[in-house]
């Protein structure tokens, strides 16, 4: 039992919620309404070493997975630039901006009714481009609004509020160009029929070493037409893409802001870009290549983009990877360049750090040690395996804590660590194959999700008969050996990056192995142990077990090729023919280019077997994109009314995103949006969509035999 105050209940949990924000909530002091960042900020590294790094005037990529604290590390730089007179800085939120730029689809359609429209595709495009525009002239406006009101920037403040009003008049005219079409037009492309006419145009072309004459005839040939059809799509991209970058007239757009902000003696303009990784593919692609990149080549220094993602999902286009700088938040990439017991002890040091760091600001005057019960050291390090150094992982742990022991004025044990962390797994981790089966997305993209699924529960199965494996490093171990962690080369990692960026697995090291490969190490969620009675770690005793990760028995890279080879399915685009997987080497070699017919590409795609039934019994008019099941979720597992921000704070998105996704959810019956006793507007799960999504059984358990024994 505990004798803790209330203050320093409401501390623990302050502390706790202050860890749990997402992404662009703001650390502030409640009463006085001051920023907390610059004493709250913890980091990852000594001497501060990721925040300087960020400081410098250098394009940066900012690179760990969700709640790793890039949107903190991005708040800390913008506070310190505040103080600075030469540089200022631009956020931009690019999945909320991408949100905001889509539109109704019958408007699409009606835009491209018109004589000389836009392809639907490109017509995407320039709307996403002009939000952008408009949204990065509005975070500047937003950010040196708060520059004129800040202290701390007294000694130029004199000459700014006399500027200020004339500034923000040129930012408005270009605000007003971006969205007015100064910089864009859909529909104004005039090079578009001399296309069209060319395409059309006889042309000689030498295929398989047979002279062909090309035309608009329908004798052509279908080889001939194939080819005629992928050169034009090129054509397409390319002219299109011209046109883009014509019309926005990028060079003016730079020009014009910095002949603005070196009014202000202004020298660097960092431009923060949050959720990159977010962004479907083709738009990530496009905002690079027609946006960002040339705001970073062509800004002779002025621009420096600071851009927060997810590790392998980064497309650089045609900013210079060699003249970057690139920082990693996650465990290996942030602490793995000595040894695994060194990388242990930094990141154990940056967990308490963080702990420590937030108890003393909200729970000043009651220490750690009056929360915890056991050895203090054993308590921190219980909390960096339960959270893998996460920040925001921490923060929900924290949480879980206070509501099952802290308020029941019970101390923090590490068994009671283990209890939250199985909590937190099994509430946010583990639903991400539930919902996968009712995602708006093709079958053969919902059973890549299961077959992902099969290939964790064969890792967990394994783990769990190791628990009971003759071997000379399992008879020296007393009790039940740790099994947590698994092996496989460096090669084959990629397979696991799925369920790594879903916390599923985490990357722990890299080692020599008994063969002496270079094999990357591997351990499995903490809470998924737990549940799964898997001992997690080592063993004690550092000297005869500082190879344990790398034995033989650890190997999983049979296990991964066993998966391949039932799981993965080549087949041709065009003939629709199927290949072995043992084929796939000799197709990468011709370019993936199809065997039998000579014209289509072959693709490999992951299937599940197992639960192809489970998959194909999902009604169709069921599926929905993930944000809309995500409200939905949270919404079921809280069990009560919620305002978006709350639930924007478990989907790690903006308020206005929730708004906008909870109308379309209302509008299908799925939810009920009410005010509540303040007047404010409220979400509420129906019982339709509680019946129909969470009450027919949840398969998100994995199959790996009875959970305990």
């Amino acid at each position: 039992m505990t004798n803790l105050s209330k203050d320093a209940l409401k501390g623990f949990n302050d502390a706790a919620q202050s860890l749990r924000l997402y992404r662009r909530a703001d650390l502030t002091d409640p009463d006085k309404g001051n920023s907390l960042i610059e004493a709250l900020y913890v980091d990852p590294l000594p001497e501060q070493q990721i925040f300087v790094t960020m400081l410098r005037p250098n394009t940066t990529f900012l690179i760990g997975r969700k709640g790793t604290g890039k949107s903190t590390i991005f708040q800390r730089l913008q506070y310190e630039l505040r103080k600075v007179k030469h540089q200022t800085s631009a956020y931009i939120d690019i999945k909320t901006l991408y949100e905001s730029s889509q539109v109704d689809a019958a408007l699409t359609e009606r835009a491209q009714a018109a004589v000389g429209a836009m392809p639907r595709e490109y017509i995407h495009r320039v709307l996403l481009h002009r939000e952008f525009l408009r949204q990065f002239v509005l975070a500047i406006k937003d950010e040196l609004s708060k520059r004129v009101k800040s202290t701390m920037w007294s000694r130029v403040r004199e000459k700014v509020t006399r500027s200020h009003s004339e500034l923000f008049e040129a930012l408005d005219e270009l605000l007003d160009d971006a969205s007015e079409g100064r910089f864009i037009s859909v529909l104004g492309i005039k090079n578009l029929k001399q296309k069209t006419s060319s395409t059309s145009a006889q042309k000689k072309e030498m295929i398989d070493g047979l002279d062909v004459a090309a035309s608009a005839s329908p004798e052509l040939r279908a080889k001939a037409t194939n080819n005629q059809s992928q050169s034009t799509n090129i054509t397409n991209e390319t002219e299109f893409g011209d046109v883009l970058m014509h019309s926005l007239d990028v060079n003016e757009l730079i020009s014009r802001l910095k002949s603005l902000l070196e009014r202000l003696g202004i020298r660097n303009l960092y431009l923060l870009i949050d959720d990159f990784s977010e962004l479907p593919f083709d738009a990530m692609k496009t905002v690079v290549d027609v946006l960002l990149a040339p705001l970073n080549n062509w800004s002779d220094e002025f621009v420096k983009l600071k851009i927060a993602a997810y590790p392998g999902r980064v497309y650089y286009g045609e900013i210079d990877k060699t003249k970057i700088d690139e920082i990693h938040l996650d465990l290996y990439r942030l602490y793995g360049l000595a040894d695994v017991t060194k990388m242990e002890e930094s990141a154990i040091d940056f967990t308490e750090r963080l702990v420590r760091g937030r108890l003393s600001h909200f729970a000043r005057g009651t220490l750690p040690e009056e929360y915890f019960d056991g050895e203090l050291q054993e308590i921190w390090r219980t909390l960096f395996f339960a959270t893998m150094g996460n920040p925001r992982n921490l923060g929900y742990l924290m949480h879980f804590l206070y509501e099952s022991h802290l308020i029941y004025k019970q101390r923090l044990s590490r068994r009671a660590i283990s209890e939250a962390a199985r909590k937190y797994y099994e509430e946010k981790v583990e639903s991400y194959f539930y919902i996968g089966k009712f995602l708006h997305e093709s079958f053969n993209e919902r059973s890549s999700i299961y077959s992902l699924k099969e290939l964790l529960e064969s890792i967990v199965k394994r783990a769990r008969e190791l628990r009971s494996h003759d071997s000379s490093v399992i008879r020296q171990i007393k009790g039940r050996p740790p099994t947590s962690h698994f092996h496989v080369p460096v090669t084959q990692e990629a397979l696991l990056s799925s369920l790594e960026l879903n916390f599923f697995l985490t990357k722990y090291f890299e080692m020599s192995d008994r063969d002496g490969r270079k094999v990357a190490v591997f351990a499995l969620n903490f809470g998924l142990c737990d549940k799964y009675t898997i001992s997690f770690g080592r063993p004690a005793g550092e000297r005869e077990f500082r190879l344990y990760f790398v034995e033989r028995i650890f190997d999983f890279t049979a296990l991964l090729v066993a998966y391949l080879a039932k799981n993965q399915e080549i087949q041709c685009e065009s003939c629709r023919t199927k290949f072995p997987i043992e084929q796939l080497e000799a197709l990468r070699l011709y370019g993936m280019r199809c065997p039998k017919c000579g014209q289509g590409v072959c693709t490999v795609t992951n299937l599940s077997k197992k639960y192809a039934g489970t998959i194909a019994a999902v009604d169709e008019a069921l599926l929905l994109p993930r944000m809309e099941l995500g409200i939905l979720q949270t919404l079921a597992q809280e069990g009560e009314p919620m305002r978006a921000g709350a639930i924007a704070s478990e989907l790690d998105c903006s308020y206005q995103m929730i708004g906008k996704r909870g109308k379309i959810l209302a509008n299908r019956g799925l939810l009920a949006r009410d005010e509540n006793d303040d007047g404010i507007r409220v979400f509420s799960i129906s019982e339709e969509a509680k019946s129909v999504y969470f009450s027919a059984g949840d398969d998100s358990e994995l199959d790996v035999g009875t959970k305990r024994s």
